[in-house]
């Protein structure tokens, strides 16, 4: 990304006079002025000419910028921020199977010496486009690095907004699943609505199952409200770790919604109107609508057009489809496969841009990892597209 050129202002200078010489404008004679002294400032505004464009050329990034990290980074080595997460061992997943720091990167990865993105616009390139060293080893994005938060760090993060809305298919839904797992610190089940397992449930919804099988995904937390009103019953408790913000999954399959989900949408957004927090919304539809660009460009259309009837400040995030599994059936291979699939990430990124809404995608973080079915994914992708939205949303405004 090309940066312009910083401007040097220039300060009016008092005019100088030379003794013998008069103004052309004015018969007042000119003071003298040595020459030596002049040739002076005029060297020292060449070498601060010359150190500035030096300092610019080395680091374009220094200038201050309002998409900076909002949450402070913590310099902390962390071998496993999963470690101390209901499920963590039954489930067998580990940060450092789905995340590695820059400062652990495997030596032929050439090292950045500010490797973070420095902005949303960098940050999210980086993340649509970056890739696997492996089949199923951690993704790395291209050119910069994201952060893998804490949880205290997401509280804060989510702390900044009034709400967080998901709309859209069932990748999504998985997407917000793990996002609830994060927050409730529940690898295991923490995607589910473990009050209503029946006893045969609790066994077999468990870590992956949980988005793989049907008679389990049936049982996936829509809301925070949810968990807030029901879980404090005399079962097994998971509770979020914070729950100052209210977040929540509206589940589409294309355009021109039913009017109660959008009852929902503009219920979340008139909660608080005199809020000067922002309702951050993450959009995605892909296989439920065969991948048509009119129909998800229209129903892109109809989301913004309820949030700009509002008059708030919210901010909207694209997130392009997966690509499709190497167990993707063959008949759908020419309707679903990664030719279609990538066309629909490119078209629909293009229309993101087109109404200034953010877009992330979601086609090279799975091109290397395992599906079940060649369509959907477990939780070693769901937790990292996650974190990926924690990231986006760490980089907005608050006001």
């Amino acid at each position: 990304m090309a940066y312009p050129f910083p401007r040097f202002a220039s300060t009016p200078q008092t005019p100088q006079y030379i003794q013998g010489i008069e103004s052309p404008s004015t018969n007042i004679p000119r003071s003298p002025k040595s020459r030596s002294s002049l040739s002076q400032k005029r060297f020292a505004a060449l070498i601060f000419f010359v150190i500035a464009v030096l300092l610019w050329l080395t680091d374009p990034f220094s200038r201050p910028s309002k998409e900076t990290d909002k949450i402070p980074f913590s310099h902390d080595d962390i071998d496993d921020y999963l470690i101390h997460f209901e499920g963590h061992q039954d489930c067998g997943i580990t940060s450092s199977s789905l995340y590695t720091p820059p400062a652990r990167l495997p030596h032929h990865v050439k090292a950045n010496p500010f490797p973070y993105c420095r902005n949303r616009a960098t940050l999210l390139e980086a993340l649509s486009g970056g890739g696997r060293l492996g089949f199923d080893t951690p993704f790395f994005p291209a050119g910069c690095h994201y952060r893998w938060y804490t949880t205290a760090e997401i509280c804060m993060i989510l702390d900044r907004f009034d709400a967080v809305v998901f709309i859209g298919d069932s990748m999504l839904q998985n997407v917000y699943s793990a996002f609830n797992m994060l927050l409730r610190e529940n690898i295991g089940q923490g995607g589910l609505k473990q009050w209503n397992l029946k006893d045969n449930e609790r066994s077999t919804c468990h870590c992956d199952n949980q988005v793989m099988r049907p008679e389990c995904s049936g049982q996936s937390i829509t809301s925070s409200a949810e968990v807030r009103e029901n879980d404090g019953g005399s079962g097994h408790r998971s509770p979020y770790y914070c729950d100052r913000t209210p977040h929540n999954f509206l589940s589409i399959s294309g355009s021109t919604e039913s009017s109660s989900l959008h009852s929902a949408f503009t219920n979340i957004l008139s909660a608080s109107p005199d809020s000067y927090k922002p309702v951050a919304v993450i959009h995605s539809l892909s296989l439920s609508t065969s991948l048509s660009w009119p129909l998800a460009t229209a129903s892109m259309d109809e989301w913004i057009s309820l949030a700009d009837a509002a008059a708030r400040n919210v901010p909207f995030l694209w997130v392009g489809p997966t690509a499709a599994g190497h167990l993707k059936p063959p008949g759908l291979i020419l309707s679903q496969g990664n030719n279609a699939l990538w066309h629909y990430t490119m078209e629909m990124a293009k229309e993101a841009r087109a109404r200034d809404v953010d877009s992330m995608g979601m086609y090279n973080l799975t091109l290397q990892a395992s599906s079940w079915d060649g369509s959907g994914y477990g939780m070693h992708v769901g937790l990292v597209q996650a974190m990926m939205i924690v990231n986006w949303l760490s980089r907005l405004e608050s006001t």
